[in-house]
């Protein structure tokens, strides 16, 4: 039997059979505020609230203004549960190809236990930094077999150009296609009003919803509208 774990992102559930499948690896692909680190955070608030150990990964963003975007939307859990069941780890500068083969590892193995929740956010500096196909690959192939050891995660690609247009590109296609479930996050424009969507692509060892469908995020973060359409 397939174990699943809730997403905590309020109607995405019912899409995917009940939840995201346990120890399973997704790719979050959306344009710039399409809401893909809230989708994350919801996702690890949910499992604060379930007692696991969650972890986020910065490429980018730090703890203060990490912290102040939960709270924001009244996420207090995360201030609350630092350095305990909540681990906040940023990385900087460039090599971050050994960041995810040998620094990271050693954080999830310091703390290996319970089942845990882990966010990669964005994955998209160590695509630009690692252009050799079959590197990319082994790396992150080595990697998310590694963090389906030790939970269920997301990581998120950020998504450039006429976003109106889904344009899957060739150097996405080595996350995409090693990751268990891929989930896109779009923002289509009609009639001077842009409409946040989210479209599950592939989900491995699942059935799931094969369409569109609109979402809003207001002060309580993503709402989704299984049943209507878009526009």
């Amino acid at each position: 039997m397939i174990e699943r774990i809730k997403s905590g992102v309020t109607g995405f559930d019912p899409l995917v059979n009940s939840g995201f499948v346990k120890n399973s690896v997704t790719t979050l692909y959306g344009s710039p505020g399409a809401g893909k680190s809230i989708f994350c955070t919801e996702f690890l608030r949910e499992g604060i609230k379930e007692g696991e150990k969650v972890f986020y990964v910065s490429l980018e963003q730090d703890l203060d203004s990490f912290l102040k975007g939960c709270e924001a939307l009244g996420f207090n859990e995360f201030r609350q549960n630092l350095n305990g069941n909540f681990i906040f780890t940023r990385m900087t500068g460039h090599d971050f190809k050994n960041f995810l083969s040998i620094e990271l590892p050693k954080i999830l193995q310091a703390r290996e236990g319970k089942h845990s929740r882990i966010v990669i956010d964005p994955l998209t500096p160590f695509l630009w930094e690692i252009k050799d196909a079959a590197l990319q690959r082994t790396v992150l192939a080595d990697t998310f077999k590694m963090l389906s050891a030790f939970g269920t995660s997301i990581v998120t690609i950020e998504r450039y150009g006429d976003i109106n247009k889904l344009d899957l590109s060739e150097e996405l296609a080595i996350p995409l296609y090693l990751s268990d479930s891929v989930i896109i996050l779009s923002m289509i424009y009609n009639q001077n009003f842009y409409q946040k969507s989210i479209s599950v692509i592939k989900m491995r060892y699942s059935g799931h919803s094969a369409g569109m469908h609109p979402f809003d995020i207001n002060d309580k973060g993503i709402q989704i509208f299984q049943d209507q359409p878009v526009f």
